[in-house]
């Protein structure tokens, strides 16, 4: 069974979706589609002229994964421009993620419905609708190398004295910030 598909953080959608080139016979052609992540890849490093090793870090994903789906989108745009194909981005920059209420397995995925799990098998799946959540989880994942939602940094920064509660400021240690109340230093708290 193939593994789901990582995360690949998209920092714009595109404002224009489609490219037609002047023909009379376009209903004869089939149109080229472009992902959303092929789409990132030409805007970060031929736009932007970001370097391949920089890109892949902004996207999240390896360098030679990033250099496949550069690849991809690069032979997708030279065709329909020697061919005379219409050239139609899709997708979007979110991902749905996914839970199983068996086992607890949670994956992402930009376009394909699922209807079991694919670590246990079950049907008894759901959608997880906050998306600050699914970012949450991929950063945790990513820096703290773990592998679910019970792995990485604290969420939550508290305060044992008054219980003041402030968010979890990436790279700061909780201890580092003191309670606006009591001046207390705060705890992290998952």
């Amino acid at each position: 069974m193939a593994r789901p598909r990582r995360f690949r953080r998209i920092s714009e959608n595109p404002q224009i979706r489609c490219f037609k080139p002047e023909r009379e016979d376009l209903d004869n052609v089939n149109p080229i589609e472009i992902l959303i992540d092929e789409f990132e890849a030409i805007r970060l490093r031929d736009y932007h002229d970001i370097q391949q090793k920089r890109s892949a870090e902004i996207m999240g994903v390896s360098q030679p994964t990033f250099h496949r789906i550069l690849s991809s989108a690069r032979k997708k745009i030279a065709d329909a421009l020697i061919n005379g194909n219409t050239l139609v981005i899709i997708g979007e920059g979110h991902m749905n993620q996914y839970e199983c209420n068996e086992c607890g397995f949670e994956w992402l995925h930009p376009r394909k419905e699922y209807e079991k799990c694919p670590d246990c098998g079950s049907t008894n799946i759901h959608i997880v609708e906050d998306e600050n959540r699914s970012e949450d989880l991929l950063m945790q994942r990513k820096s703290y190398g773990g592998t679910g939602l019970r792995a990485g940094p604290p969420k939550v920064c508290k305060c044992p004295n008054c219980g003041y509660e402030s968010p979890k400021e990436r790279s700061v240690p909780c201890s580092n910030t003191k309670c606006p109340k009591c001046e207390t230093p705060l705890c992290g708290v998952e």
